[in-house]
């Protein structure tokens, strides 16, 4: 049985396709994504600061995209493209 980390929030049919995450390893993707979204502002800002702004907008813009690339790459792969956040709130057996 395969572990997933994140569920849709929308059922099954409905054209949204956003996830959420409903375990542990889900949250800790996110909190990664966030921290190095939080690492590349921060480098925009000190190196802004120092003069160099088009080489912290780069840094910033490279954060991102790698940043979100890989978080969606792993909300893909540890999605449960079938349950909803809901069903695993109300701790329904896999169909």
């Amino acid at each position: 049985m395969t572990e997933y980390w994140f569920a849709r929030r929308f059922p099954v049919g409905d054209r949204r396709k956003s996830m959420a995450p409903v375990h542990w390893k889900g949250f800790a993707a996110s909190a990664v994504y966030v921290a190095v979204l939080s690492i590349g502002g921060l480098a925009f800002a000190w190196m802004g600061a120092g003069g160099y702004l088009v080489q912290g907008t780069i840094v910033f813009v490279v954060a991102a995209l790698v940043g979100a690339g890989w978080f969606i790459t792993v909300a893909r792969a540890k999605g449960d493209p079938n349950r909803t956040v809901a069903d695993y709130g109300e701790a329904k057996p896999h169909v």
